[in-house]
């Protein structure tokens, strides 16, 4: 059995997503919590800035200020996202990546140009989708606290409308916004917030609004928090501290096990019900064509003998509940059949008498054992 018994939370570190469109503050507040979550934890080491805007350019007088060492690194191929993530697990305990979106957009743009493509078709979203699990494994598993920055993207529906002469027709109209990525990345956060730039006040001040959209804990969840140059140096990372102390930072971080697959399940011999059925599909065949092979007319004395090697193979006379039997079955059932051929064809080379009717039953039993 693999489950266990937990004593306390096995997410040791902060899997945080910021996602909005240009302007909204998603590189100052990551930055800031940043350098929070590094006070927070008295780390030591320098933090990471996986950069595909200059971002970190920008922010780095927020790190100098805090004496905290900044390292970037600055690309948009995905192959260097991955590589870095590696290369960060023990260089630092906490990195930014800024933005993701970059990296998605590079590597749809490497798929078209190596398979000589102007598009994505439909049956490339599948190898697409599994070399972008090769960065959300390590976003979840890795012993870092990574706080991920993605442009935004509004989501569209049809939406059924009147028209001015009372006819139904549809509409596209904007239901909302999610992080610009593969789309499944928004899903991989522990904590995911949508920034944004709110126009407040009677003297026209602009605030950066963080709207938790997920916070898995559930004590900060559907939180708005407004952010300004003007605030304290730790208030950003005090806003988010409910969900952080709830994770069991300096345990043990238990990902999710990435290891097994379960492809045998659909390779030749494996127990999936589609490959399951595609040996049944084979095996049957091959046992039909056995036992035409002895028996290839279609008289009422052949049509019987056919009926007696697959009860002595099979138990049944049945050839509906022979292809539902299990490929175990089948393969016992088709290597008595080929001994029966071998002994049917033997006795004919030999000009022994086969007996017949009820008796060649009794002849198949015996020789079945022999």
């Amino acid at each position: 059995m693999a489950f266990k018994k937990i004593e306390v939370p096995q997410a040791a570190f902060l899997k945080a997503g910021l996602f909005g469109f240009q302007g909204s503050g998603k590189t100052w507040t990551a930055s800031r919590l940043a350098i929070g979550l590094h006070q927070h934890i008295k780390s030591k080491k320098p933090i990471g800035f996986i950069d595909t805007e200059t971002g970190s350019d920008f922010v780095y007088p927020l790190f100098k200020e805090a004496e905290i060492e900044l390292q970037v690194d600055k690309s948009i191929a995905f192959k260097t996202l991955i590589e870095d993530l590696d290369a960060a697990v023990g260089s630092f305990d906490i990195l930014i990546i800024d933005s993701i979106t970059h990296f998605w957009r590079e590597m749809l743009r490497a798929y078209k140009v190596a398979k000589r493509r102007t598009f994505i078709s439909i049956k490339d979203w599948g190898p697409l989708k599994d070399e972008w699990h090769t960065f959300t494994s390590r976003y979840v598993n890795s012993k870092l606290h990574i706080l991920m920055c993605g442009r935004a993207a509004n989501i569209f529906d049809d939406v059924e409308d009147d028209d001015d002469n009372g006819k139904k027709e549809f509409k596209t109209v904007k239901v909302g916004t999610k992080m610009s990525a593969e789309t499944d990345t928004g899903y991989e956060p522990s904590l995911l917030v949508e920034m944004q730039k709110v126009f407040v006040g009677e003297g026209g001040s602009y605030v950066r609004r963080a709207s938790v959209i997920k916070e898995r804990f559930g004590v900060i969840d559907s939180r708005d928090f407004d952010f300004s140059p003007n605030d304290a140096k730790d208030f950003v990372f005090q806003c988010f501290h409910p969900h952080i102390k709830l994770l069991n930072i300096g345990g043990d971080h238990v990902g999710v096990d990435t290891s097994q697959s379960s492809t045998g399940l659909f390779e030749n011999g494996g127990t999936g019900v589609s490959e399951v059925r595609r040996q049944q599909t084979v095996l049957t065949e091959e046992v039909e064509g056995l036992i035409v092979s002895l028996f290839p007319g279609q008289s009422a004395d052949e049509k019987k003998c056919k009926a007696d090697v697959m009860q002595v193979a099979f138990g049944t006379r049945s050839w509906s509940a022979i292809k539902d039997l299990l490929p175990e079955k089948l393969r016992d059932g088709k290597a008595i059949v080929e001994h029966l051929g071998f002994r049917i064809a033997k006795a004919r080379e030999e000009q022994i008498d086969i007996p017949k009717g009820t008796d060649f039953v009794r002849w198949l039993e015996k020789e079945a054992v022999r």
